[in-house]
């Protein structure tokens, strides 16, 4: 059904953008090779009166490949570890489990995801544990701590006249002129935690004995408000730089246990999120290919003596071919298509 041929660039003037400022290819059909390397972290800080600490925990990087199609308004990508991917023993085993979708307009972006991971290693060991790494030629590992994120945002984007969004994330588009925006929308995150016992080496549970976390629970609803901007490079423009910074405060309310404490009712916390992302790479009209790094971020109980912050950061890499849209003879398939607005 689909054929070889020059992307088909259309002035973004079609699709709402002032002329000349955002290239559009949405009639095309798009495949998409991805690589992507994801971590989970926690930081667990604790202030006493004199010094300040933390437990930097994080998950072993996990690595996947897959395939994205896009086309009009349809967008799939699909990943999963490839068999020969092994991990670096000496910060342990992981699991994990997720899933996302979105939806990016020209006024409006929206983006939710879970992420699960069991298996984390200290970061940090050495600080906690004198020569743990020398000793035992790995990290301090907690294959029982587990974290279970949803993440959820909609902004909205101000200069929706110049600024692509998805020139910026997906290469549907290309931003022909420099363009950047402020946004600003709501988000809802949830934050779980689980441990058998404290997270704390043993060294350290009666310097903080109030810091012993087993499990804890929030929700977290907040305010966004960033910037967002792409700059095209070269004399064709088809290089770029983009990026997003975009913070904000939120209310958060749930519950925490601690190790022989127990567990107590938690409500009018002030919280953080953060969303940040850069990339680079080639947008032509046939091919495009690009690195992108995003990272979010939820700092709980940022008004305590002792925040707690989960971060869920991707990795990704990908090479993209732009072909003719998809033909087919077949009248009944063809009355289909138009109907859902795929030709």
């Amino acid at each position: 059904m689909a054929q070889h041929g020059k992307g088909q660039a259309m002035d973004g003037k079609a699709f709402g953008y002032d002329s000349g400022y955002v290239i559009s290819f949405r009639d095309n059909f798009i495949v998409t090779i991805v690589n992507e390397t994801k971590t989970n972290s926690m930081v667990a800080a604790f202030n006493t009166k004199t010094n300040s600490y933390s437990l930097n925990y994080k998950t072993n990087k996990i690595n996947t490949w897959g395939l994205g199609i896009d086309y009009k308004w349809l967008t799939f990508e699909f990943t999963s570890q490839m068999p020969w991917y092994t991990p670096d023993p000496q910060y342990g085993d992981v699991q994990n489990a997720g899933f996302g979708f979105g939806i990016t307009g020209r006024r409006l972006a929206f983006r939710n995801f879970y992420e699960f991971s069991k298996g984390y290693y200290l970061e940090n060991s050495d600080s906690w544990l004198k020569d743990y790494t020398k000793i035992n030629n790995k990290y301090y590992t907690r294959p029982d701590i587990e974290t279970f994120t949803y993440y959820a945002n909609l902004n909205y984007v101000f200069n929706n006249k110049h600024f692509s969004n998805n020139a910026s994330l997906w290469q549907l588009e290309r931003q022909n002129i420099r363009a950047g925006t402020m946004v600003g929308g709501l988000s809802y995150i949830f934050n779980s935690f689980y441990a058998d016992s404290s997270i704390i080496p043993t060294t350290g549970i009666d310097t903080f004995p109030r810091s012993n976390n087993t499990y804890f629970a929030l929700n977290s609803f907040g305010i966004n408000l960033g910037f967002m901007g792409t700059l095209p490079m070269g004399k064709k423009k088809k290089l770029f730089i983009t990026t997003a910074i975009i913070p904000g405060l939120s209310r958060q309310w749930g519950q925490v246990t601690v190790e022989n404490l127990g567990t107590a009712q938690a409500s009018k916390l002030l919280g953080f999120q953060s969303e940040f992302r850069f990339g680079f790479g080639y947008n032509g009209n046939d091919w495009y290919i690009g690195s992108v790094f995003k990272a979010y971020t939820n700092l709980n109980v940022a008004s305590a003596d002792e925040p707690f912050s989960i971060s869920n950061s991707f990795g990704r890499l990908y090479i993209g071919y732009r072909l003719n849209p998809p033909k087919t003879k077949n009248e009944k398939v063809n009355k289909v298509l138009k109907r859902i607005k795929l030709l």
